[in-house]
């Protein structure tokens, strides 16, 4: 009986493993979409993004969900425990990662809307830029989780990714051109609002990474690196 017991807990260990990663694919997808719509000017691509966020949203309820009845049923405990635990926190920030790409999306919306001209291609670099940096950073927190590997968890704390570096560096850019040309002031707030969210984003893919490194090692290094 215990060993059937112990059966089924690891199933459903399991099955929250793959919830997760489910929801990290999707979430993945949201942004590399959301990415295209912007390097094709589509409008339309744009508004899938914003139409499957709820997607993501049920896939959080989902994992809440599992992760409730797995501490009510079966009371882990140690690493059991910090896996559950971390994952319900993992969750989180892969919606608010799914968030920041509904925002992005809103924002190519109104950018590329067919009343308004088309935005100036080197604005756009810092975007680009930017988000091929937290695409990379998202497949690595993502990749940390699937394998339980900790060195692609310990290259996002390290910073050798830092979007907040790149986001200071885009800020002066958007300002040369905002200073040289005063009309593409609006169209840079904008960008910087995009930059912005992309920063989030790969903040939120370091938060993957700490509670990763809690899962497997149990060391909490949140706010001290």
């Amino acid at each position: 009986m215990k060993e059937h017991t112990v059966h089924l807990f690891d199933g459903e260990l399991s099955h929250l493993h793959y919830l997760v990663l489910e929801m990290a694919g999707l979430v993945i997808d949201q942004l590399d979409t959301v990415m295209t719509s912007l390097d094709e000017g589509e409008v339309s691509i744009a508004e899938k993004v914003v139409a499957r966020d709820r997607e993501v949203n049920e896939y959080e309820l989902k994992i809440d969900a599992e992760v409730l009845s797995i501490l009510a049923k079966r009371s882990p405990v140690a690493n059991d425990l910090r896996k559950v635990i971390s994952i319900s926190k993992i969750v989180v920030d892969l919606e608010r990662i799914g968030d920041e790409t509904v925002r992005i999306a809103k924002l190519i919306i109104d950018m590329f809307d067919p009343q308004t001209s088309d935005p100036n291609p080197q604005l756009l670099r810092d975007i680009v830029r930017m988000g091929t940096m937290a695409r990379g950073m998202l497949r690595k927190a993502t990749d940390a989780f699937d394998t339980g590997n900790l060195d692609d968890a310990y290259v996002l704390i390290r910073g050798d990714w830092d979007c907040g570096q790149e986001f200071q560096d885009g800020i002066r850019r958007q300002l040369t051109f905002v200073l040289q040309d005063a009309r593409l002031i609006g169209r840079a707030l904008d960008i910087l609002q995009i930059m912005k969210a992309l920063e989030r984003c790969g903040n939120h893919c370091i938060n993957i990474a700490e509670f990763m490194i809690f899962m497997v090692e149990g060391k909490d290094i949140r706010h001290r690196h």
